[in-house]
């Protein structure tokens, strides 16, 4: 049952649909360093972690928007209630909190698998997740804290949706945009996309111009690094 826009992708199977974003050559450009380098550029609020990465080695970046879980320790919350949001999301991702808890898991091939009938496309994971080399076959790209092998059942309590998540301190809205890769994922408001992607394209270009001066040219490197903006 089709909500979004035609998935897009090269190379690594990059996934970027972002709804109406403008993401589709964004991964071919740039990172999510250039992408945070363009918030803080245009004064965009944003917030980024390190700590969130991929689960699997070769997971495709993903940009996009995310719908926001929030599950703590409880008697247990069935599968089927996650699903449901699965169905009732217009977002591209969800970003499930568990607190930034790495003892404790909330996604896996089971949850991935359903996600994808209803083109939710990424998982973002403020805890651990599991399953990395089914997630790694399914090619769901997956972020998380870490990973942690035990089963959710019985441990985890569905306590909200679509609230205010806090990631590393700060608290992220659902329904942001976000980009996510090997170095990290930045969180920042949805209006604000287009041109944070867009001037995340031109500071790539930027560095790159630097890079193949610096390898070519005869002047003190010092003087070439001033010219790194664009």
């Amino acid at each position: 049952m089709p909500r979004r826009g035609a998935l897009t992708g090269s190379g690594q199977r990059t996934i970027t649909r972002g709804r109406d974003m403008d993401v589709d050559d964004l991964f071919e450009v740039a990172t999510v360093c250039e992408i945070s380098d363009s918030c803080d550029q245009l004064g965009v609020p944003c917030v980024r972690t390190g700590e969130i990465r991929p689960v699997y080695s070769g997971c495709a970046p993903f940009a996009g928007t995310v719908t926001t879980i929030a599950l703590r320790p409880g008697r247990g919350t069935r599968l089927g209630s996650l699903i449901q949001i699965f169905e009732d999301t217009e977002d591209d991702a969800v970003l499930i909190d568990l607190g930034g808890r790495t003892d404790l898991q909330c996604w896996g091939s089971v949850l991935a698998t359903a996600a994808m009938r209803f083109e939710v496309r990424a998982a973002l994971v403020n805890g651990s997740a599991r399953d990395a080399d089914q997630l790694a076959g399914l090619g769901f790209p997956t972020f998380a804290r870490g990973t942690h092998p035990a089963s959710m059942r019985g441990r985890l309590a569905l306590t909200d949706v679509g609230c205010d998540v806090v990631v590393d301190g700060r608290p992220v809205t659902s329904g942001c945009a976000v980009a996510a890769d090997s170095n990290g994922v930045v969180f920042f408001p949805r209006e604000h996309a287009d041109k944070v992607f867009d001037f995340a394209r031109q500071i790539a270009a930027a560095e790159q111009r630097l890079l193949d001066r610096i390898r070519s040219v005869s002047r003190p490197t010092a003087e070439v690094l001033d010219t790194i903006l664009p």
